[in-house]
């Protein structure tokens, strides 16, 4: 009986610290993504095109859509991490102030592609469950953001823009919006739907052993 209690032991004992090595690994793989995407972003190789008119020229524009596609996808791969999540923001804002408009619009675009899953579940509650998770998304993104980067978000005091948030839901509360508004979304967009994820994970728990 001893024995097999012990040899019980032994097994819970090696499967928990299996866990901790996996989501260790996980989230050093996720910093090493960080870590990468920074280097990308500032490599001086990619010109910031941001003060200069029209699109850069044809020769350095393919290029250019390869980097865009590359840090989307390095960007849209990334999970809810505190470790790496504010560093993600910044990059994603110093990269999208290099761009030219027309590659803004392309970048936006994708990033919101990625968030697509977020949009559809934020903009199919009630309004009133979509005005209260924009009021805890706002004070999220206050308690994440360094204050640097927080005074580029006009969005985080324009109550009269949370509330037709709350109204409309993203997707139209977005439309014929600038990329350079748009992207003061993006983070509220991602803390809403983490939010949202976190609720729903729950009751979906309870319901299945209620079965």
């Amino acid at each position: 009986m001893k024995v097999r209690v012990f040899s019980k032991g032994i097994l819970i004992c090696a499967a928990i610290w299996a866990l901790v090595l996996v989501a260790q690994g996980y989230f050093q793989g996720m910093r090493r993504t960080a870590d990468n995407l920074g280097r990308v972003v500032e490599e001086d190789q990619f010109r910031d095109w941001s003060g200069k008119r029209g699109e850069p020229p044809e020769e350095e524009r393919q290029g250019r859509e390869v980097r865009i596609n590359e840090v989307v996808s390095m960007l849209t791969r990334q999970e809810f991490n505190p470790d790496t999540k504010v560093r993600l923001s910044e990059l994603r804002s110093q990269f999208y102030s290099k761009l030219s408009k027309g590659e803004r619009e392309v970048f936006v675009a994708r990033l919101l592609e990625g968030l697509d899953t977020y949009i559809i579940l934020f903009d199919s509650l009630p309004n009133e469950r979509r005005r209260k998770l924009i009021k805890r998304a706002v004070k999220a993104a206050r308690e994440e953001l360094p204050p640097g980067l927080q005074d580029s978000y006009e969005l985080l005091d324009a109550e009269k823009e949370h509330e037709r948030i709350g109204e409309l839901g993203w997707r139209a509360a977005m439309e014929g919006k600038e990329p350079d508004k748009i992207m003061e979304f993006l983070q509220l967009i991602e803390i809403a739907g983490e939010l949202i994820q976190r609720m729903r994970i729950p009751q979906w728990e309870g319901s299945r052993g209620a079965k």
